[in-house]
């Protein structure tokens, strides 16, 4: 008998010492701090970000006409071409080579021209005659002018050898490009855009360029070309920005993104990207519920670097949460720090 009423005592205190845990931990119950952000109306730039390649504002790209293998490589990657110099010099006496040949016939219709001139200053030609050996002359000089040119292939435009795909002692292929001179004051980058974006992008603009080699920091593009119709194929236009490279700190054949407005929205009901989260694809935020979070669905329309416009959800004046969002799920207890400051991503104190 008294064993039965010590076991229902010790019972009966674990039941209340459970009790009073249970009572304590609720009591415990510690607020996350989070900071609001008031949902708001305001002007919104609608960014885009597209991608290419830079390259130098003029450019030109060398090929070879005929099968010979390099023999000489005056100027090194990276070294400075002059219009009209050398930049691939290839085996003139090699068997697709008709250098030799033309150069001879050349020579041949030069001297027998300058000797029939004399005889036709003395009246012992005909004018035809003459005539005829004159247009001999002529193209015997732009015969060997073109076989020059397979051999020693130049550089249209002065610049920088940017790319130089050869070797001495290689056979050229055809139809590749070999290298590659480009005048690297300015670069050029080529986007292509949809036709709504296209309609807001004008001569002029800026953009912001990020280029992978440099992740810390951007440039100043500005438009120069937008394509009056899109390309059939794709349906998109074509887009040409300039950037500032006089310090040549950047690099033809460079990855870059460009971040440029599209569209400008007046009015537009609006709250910080970060208080933004989506779950199975459907835009969420965390509103406030007295002193505790509820989660709560809303569609998102537009945004800017900082900012989304909100198209159904939410209403004017109800404050969201944003930093401390992660740490907070549908029912968790919250405690109000401060107000967000999209600006500067810090929050406010209540107490300013």
């Amino acid at each position: 008998m008294r064993s039965n009423i010590a076991i229902a005592l010790i019972l009966a205190s674990v039941v209340v010492s459970c009790g009073a845990n249970k009572k304590k931990a609720i009591v415990e119950e510690k607020p996350v701090p989070v900071t609001v952000a008031a949902v708001s109306v305001s002007d919104i730039s609608v960014t885009r970000t597209y991608t290419g390649t830079l390259e130098g504002w003029r450019q030109a790209k060398i090929y070879a006409s005929i099968p010979e293998a390099v023999v000489e490589l005056p100027v090194t990657e990276g070294g400075i071409i002059e219009a009209g110099q050398p930049v691939i010099i290839l085996d003139k006496d090699g068997p697709a080579s008709r250098l030799r040949q033309s150069e001879a016939m050349y020579r041949d219709a030069k001297d027998n021209y300058e000797k029939m001139a004399r005889l036709y200053e003395q009246g012992a030609i005909s004018e035809q005659t003459y005539n005829n050996l004159k247009t001999n002359l002529e193209v015997a000089k732009a015969n060997f002018g073109a076989a020059r040119q397979q051999v020693e292939l130049t550089s249209p435009i002065s610049g920088i050898l940017t790319d130089l795909a050869v070797n001495i002692g290689q056979y050229v292929p055809l139809g590749v490009p070999l290298a590659t001179v480009a005048q690297t004051n300015r670069m050029r980058l080529t986007i292509y855009v949809d036709g709504a974006s296209a309609s807001f992008i004008k001569v002029g603009q800026k953009a912001r360029i990020f280029v992978s080699t440099y992740s810390n920091s951007s440039f100043e593009g500005v438009v120069t070309e937008v394509a009056r119709s899109a390309d059939p194929e794709t349906r998109l236009f074509r887009i040409e920005l300039q950037i500032d490279n006089s310090d040549h700190r950047l690099s033809s054949g460079a990855f870059a993104r460009a971040t440029i407005v599209v569209e400008e929205l007046k009015g537009a009901l609006t709250i910080p990207r970060e208080a933004v989260f989506s779950t199975e694809g459907i835009s969420k935020v965390y509103i406030l519920d007295g002193d505790r979070a509820k989660e709560q669905s809303i569609e998102v329309g537009e945004g800017s670097a900082d900012l989304y416009q909100v198209i159904s959800g939410l209403s004017q004046g109800q404050n969201v949460i944003v930093l401390g969002r992660n740490q907070v799920e549908d029912g968790t207890l919250i405690k109000i720090v401060g107000e967000f400051d999209s600006t500067s991503a810090e929050p406010k104190s209540k107490e300013s």
